[in-house]
């Protein structure tokens, strides 16, 4: 029986006006699991992937280009908008944030479709075939909003007896999820916010390691916002046991030293907000987290008012957060990228910067702030380190190094989406891989540079196998109506793709 079937459409141009006809190789194949034909298989067959771990799952290549200087990595495609599975499941809507849990010899993937507001659950076999999706969330919910990244909490790491799916709402609504990934009949409109948290223009939440802090609950958060209080380094931490959701209280990140202008560092003057734009790449700052008080009743707007109030330093727009792998006090380093506005905005942040957090072993409400990535080399304080960074955005931080994940579809340097592996300190930046533009996939035959990269998660202990990730690919300028129904309301494609052969 055949495991999944695909369906395939490519637009092809057929004169240099543009016009374009779907075109296809042989008769449709006919399906006999799920009652739809086949489209463009090859001489009428279904498409079935070959076995092995390492092999392309989807019809679809991977749309990514390796770099020549990691030319021992390699891509294969799980699972694209081109195909269907068994149960009629089709993967639509620009994936961002994901978790992977183990079940036996097979997988669950749980993952956000941010454009169309939603998470999907997405079962693979012992080697990584996709066998099985559904819908945990989708726009039918009442507090629809976009579901920018996620974490998946697992309780074997960050404490409890439960694992969730934290998945963070960036606007709309502006609260995080917890869901359910084990659930046997999904509720794919139910209210999953977790109130404790508070109001943000939530880009992730992520829960350190439960031994980090031991005892203590600590969730780590980016608010991916540029107006009002601007973006928020937040908090969520609760004494009552390293897995409390609901009786913590909510901090945000405020300076405590700043530069003096001369390559030194100055105490701050109270009661004054500071943004990012005083302090220097590669300088090393004291930093508190501080309350605020009641957040969990406030509405976002609130909320902006009150983090003025207790003057948190501003970040422009803080986008996804990791922590370090490999031990309980490596979890206590922190790292996250703030996407910047673009050039010509006039702010204090252009082309995006990276951060490392560390706090205090024995309290998670002290530490010390670094700038360990900058695109600004030519702007703002004119001493960043990657003059081609343009809006860092998802962030994987592993044992030894941090890759660094682009979305420049609000202002771009002219290339297309790109990922940087760098040292723990940012040193050595170079480049991993682009986004491939496929035009044919492109209603308008575009080669727009439009599109970004979603998760990027290390992988290798479940698998089993060193130095293997998956990866979330969101080619914007892949859009069909086709993609489109009540629930999914948006028209883009997507597609998630193993990597094999990338250093941890």
């Amino acid at each position: 029986m055949k495991l999944f079937k695909q369906r395939f459409f490519q637009l092809c141009i057929l004169t240099s006006l543009g016009f374009g006809l779907l075109g296809c190789e042989g008769e449709d194949g006919l399906d006999g699991t799920n009652g739809l034909d086949g489209i463009d298989g090859q001489d009428g067959q279904d498409y079935t992937p070959p076995e092995g771990l390492f092999t392309n799952k989807s019809v679809l290549d991977p749309l990514v280009n390796i770099s020549s200087n990691f030319s021992n990595v390699n891509a294969y495609s799980l699972i694209s908008s081109t195909d269907y599975l068994p149960n009629g499941f089709r993967l639509v809507g620009a994936q961002d944030g994901a978790g992977l849990l183990k079940d036996g010899n097979e997988y669950i993937y749980v993952v956000n479709a941010e454009d169309d507001y939603s998470v999907s659950r997405i079962r693979f076999d012992e080697n990584m075939r996709p066998i099985k999706g559904e819908w945990l969330l989708n726009a039918g919910v009442a507090d629809f909003a976009r579901q920018c990244s996620g974490t998946m909490w697992e309780a074997a790491i960050h404490g409890g007896s439960q694992d969730f799916f934290l998945s963070a709402s960036e606007s709309i609504a502006y609260d995080v999820k917890a869901i359910d990934p084990w659930i046997e009949t999904p509720t794919p409109t139910a209210d999953f916010g977790l109130d404790a948290l508070g109001e943000f223009s939530w880009e992730n939440a992520v829960p350190l390691p439960q031994n980090s802090f031991a005892g203590k609950t600590v969730i780590i958060g980016g608010d991916d916002d540029s107006s009002g209080s601007e973006g928020q380094v937040i908090m969520y931490l609760s004494e009552n046991g390293d897995a409390d959701l609901t009786n913590g209280k909510i901090y945000v990140l405020r300076l405590k030293e700043i530069s003096d202008g001369a390559n030194g560092v100055q105490t701050v003057t109270a009661n004054t907000v500071y943004n990012e734009g005083s302090l220097d790449f590669g300088m090393t700052y004291d930093v508190e987290f501080v309350e605020i008080e009641n957040g969990a009743s406030m509405t976002k707007n609130e909320m902006e008012t009150a983090c003025t109030g207790v003057f948190a330093s501003q970040f422009m727009r803080v986008e996804d957060v990791d922590y370090q792998k490999g031990s309980d006090a490596n979890g206590r380093n922190v790292y996250f990228a703030v996407t910047g506005r673009g050039p010509g905005a006039g702010t204090y942040n252009d082309w995006g910067t990276v951060y490392k957090l560390n706090l205090d072993a024995t309290n998670p409400l002290q530490g010390q702030l670094t700038q360990v990535v900058s695109g600004n080399t030519d702007t703002n304080n004119q001493d960043g380190n990657l003059s081609s960074l343009q809006s860092p955005d998802n962030i994987c931080v592993t044992e030894n190094y941090i890759y660094i994940q682009e979305d420049p579809n609000s202002f771009s340097r002219g290339h297309a989406a790109r990922i940087y592996q760098t040292d723990l300190e940012g040193n050595n930046p170079t480049a991993v891989l682009d986004l491939k533009i496929e035009s044919n996939l492109s209603p308008t035959g575009s080669t727009s540079l439009s599109g970004e990269f979603g998760a990027l998660i290390d992988i290798s202990d479940k698998v089993g196998v060193p130095d293997t990730f998956i990866l979330n690919l969101q080619p914007h300028y892949w859009k069909s109506d086709e993609f489109i129904s009540n629930n999914l309301p948006h028209n883009q494609g997507g597609q998630i793709v193993l990597l094999q052969g990338l250093p941890r």
